[in-house]
């Protein structure tokens, strides 16, 4: 009897041993689950002999179960939050309001020429050391704004470590940190250098072309006065003595100081629409093509025209006189080059948009017409179709052109010979 109850004890005592050491281990391993996974911890998720001994639903292995799928799923964030960070051609910088850096991604090695450490341990004064010189107003308003819990966005230049100034765009939010009770702020960070240089390029292009054009223009303007009076002299001198003999040269002579003073003033006309900037706003197009109609009403009734406009003509997003100028020019035109045995009719209507967000309307009329050859090269500037026996300086659609590109805008022409021509002009469509 002593001997069954001596075994029954070492049992006993052996299970207590047993359950004491796997409670033990598993709150071992449990205090080491709770901590930020390794990649061999969730590609290995083995479970030590211990645990799997434990086969009763205990309330410790149903905490331990929940643990390894948070532990699974936080992996999983900060796997695809690395692989962002690590792949995205920006750099990635968390900082204090005041510009002190906490984190940065690899890229930012790439963007500033300085590695991770220099930039954590110049973390204090990083972002102020490098940026120019004139624009570090620009960061300190910028941060002043986050700290406040708005977003900003601004352009600056940067001193790379080579010592070469780039031209960097960050795009600032603030994130709201509950334990320290303050805003931290995540900037993202683009090198945008070669389309910052591009654009001043342009800028400067454009600038030294404008003033190119109103140089040579001044120029031209001043000996065509000069010819012009020369040639009423010598006229009202050939009247006098009855000199009939000069009478055609100088009329060829008058006639090509008018077609010099009609170039002239095409090329001011073409860079005044080149540089001219104006607000958007909706503009209904019935009321523009009305006004147009109305200012052209003489010379409508002088050649007999007719004219047949839609009255349910859509809203567009653009500015009034940009408008009314290029409704006027294609209305011209068609009143210009009409056909001198029928009577003009000109069609205003709305034609099929190539998206929701835009709106089209057309301009028909029944007059010459353009020759194929002539349709590629219609928009060019002074490219008059081969119409020499009318008056103009060539630059009227190259004006419409590039009005309705800046609006956004596209126009095309549909044209045959003696049977009109269509142009479809293609506008954002105004927001509802």
């Amino acid at each position: 009897m002593g001997q069954v109850v001596t075994l029954v004890l070492v049992v006993l005592l052996a299970v207590m041993i047993y359950l004491a050491g796997t409670i033990a281990l598993s709150l071992r391993y449990l205090d080491k689950t709770l901590f930020l996974p390794t990649i061999d911890q969730v590609n290995n998720p083995k479970r030590p002999w211990y645990l799997v001994a434990l086969v009763w639903r205990t309330p410790l292995l149903r905490l331990l179960v929940e643990t390894e799928r948070l532990k699974q799923s936080e992996f999983d964030h900060q796997t695809r939050y690395k692989i962002l960070t690590d792949n995205v051609a920006a750099a990635v910088i968390l900082h204090q309001p005041d510009g002190t850096v906490l984190w940065c991604s690899p890229y930012t090695e790439v963007l500033t020429g300085f590695s991770v450490g220099d930039i954590y341990r110049d973390k204090e004064m990083f972002l102020k050391t490098h940026v120019h010189e004139e624009d570090r107003e620009v960061l300190q308003k910028a941060l002043a704004i986050v700290a406040t819990g708005e977003p900003f966005q601004c352009r600056y230049r940067f001193y790379h470590k080579s010592g070469i100034s780039l031209w960097l765009e960050t795009r600032t939010v603030p994130i709201y940190d509950h334990v320290a009770d303050e805003y931290v702020a995540l900037s993202i960070i683009l090198d945008v250098t070669a389309s910052v240089h591009s654009q001043l390029k342009v800028e400067e292009r454009n600038r030294d072309l404008n003033e190119f054009t109103y140089m040579i223009s001044h120029d031209l303007k001043a000996p065509i006065v000069t010819l012009r009076g020369m040639l009423s002299l010598l006229e009202e001198e050939a009247r006098r003595t009855s000199f009939t003999g000069g009478i055609e040269p100088l009329d060829y002579m008058s006639k090509a100081i008018h077609r010099l003073e009609q170039l002239v003033g095409g090329v001011l006309e073409l860079a005044r629409v080149s540089t001219t900037e104006r607000a958007l706003e909706p503009i209904p197009l019935s009321e523009v093509v009305g006004e147009v109609i109305d200012d052209h009403k003489l010379q409508i009734d002088q050649c007999g025209a007719k004219i047949v406009r839609s009255e349910s003509l859509p809203v567009a997003l653009g500015n009034r006189t940009q408008l009314y100028q290029i409704v006027s020019n294609l209305v011209s035109n068609a009143l210009k080059y009409r056909r001198p045995d029928v009577p003009p009719e000109i069609t205003i209507g709305m034609a099929a948009p190539s998206s929701r967000r835009r709106v089209a309307i057309f301009v028909r009329d029944n007059g010459r017409g353009i020759a194929p050859e002539y349709l590629e090269h219609i928009f060019q500037p002074f490219n008059r179709a081969g119409e020499g026996v009318i008056e103009g300086s060539g630059v009227g659609l190259a004006c419409v052109k590039r009005l309705v590109e800046k609006l956004s805008g596209t126009i095309s022409v549909t044209s045959a010979l003696t049977e009109g021509a269509t142009f479809t002009i293609e506008l954002r469509k105004a927001p509802d």
